[in-house]
Formats: structure tokens, C-alpha cells, sequence
């Protein structure tokens, strides 16, 4: 199963990429497959993914197409996800 991730604002400084795609051996839930993507990457990344050791950062926008996706979303092969961090200022 693929899926394609993309990358924005500061998600993309931090994951040092815009996108990247993953071979999944079976269907996860965006929960799931985001703390699959918090545990392969540095502190800065993980950071913006996760509130804590188990939870998914409240503020995280996620994507799948160009509808907005909750953590129990099952992911479907060739789903396209795309996370972004709010900004702030003006």
C-alpha cells in the first residue's frame, strides 16, 4: 500500500523534504502512521507531530486529498496526505 506525504511551512524545514512516499504492508489509521513518522525523525520533527509520548499534537492540520482527516481515518492505497503546522503572526 502507498501513500504519499506532503510536507508544509515548518514540517518541511524540519523533515528536511517536501514529500516522500511509503510502502505500507497493511492499512493504518492517520494516528498510527503519524507516530510511525514522529519515531523516524529528530526531536525538531517529532515535536510538531506529537503533544506528548502518545498523543497527536492538537494543532497538527492533516490532509488526506484535499479534505481534512481525523486520527482514526484509515489510509487507502495511493492516499495523498498533507500535514501543516498553523502559523501565527500577521
Amino acid at each position: 500500500m502507498k501513500v504519499t506525504v506532503h510536507y508544509l511551512a515548518q514540517l518541511r524545514k524540519a523533515a528536511g523534504l517536501a514529500t516522500e512516499q511509503f510502502d505500507l504492508a497493511s492499512a493504518l489509521t492517520v494516528g498510527t502512521f503519524l507516530r510511525f513518522l514522529a519515531g523516524r525523525r529528530l526531536d525538531a520533527f517529532r515535536n510538531f507531530i506529537m503533544a506528548d509520548e502518545e498523543r497527536i499534537h492538537p494543532s497538527l492540520l492533516v490532509f488526506i486529498g484535499d479534505q481534512p482527516a481525523e486520527v482514526g481515518t484509515l489510509l487507502r492505497d495511493g492516499d495523498a496526505i498533507t500535514l501543516l503546522t498553523p502559523m501565527a503572526g500577521g
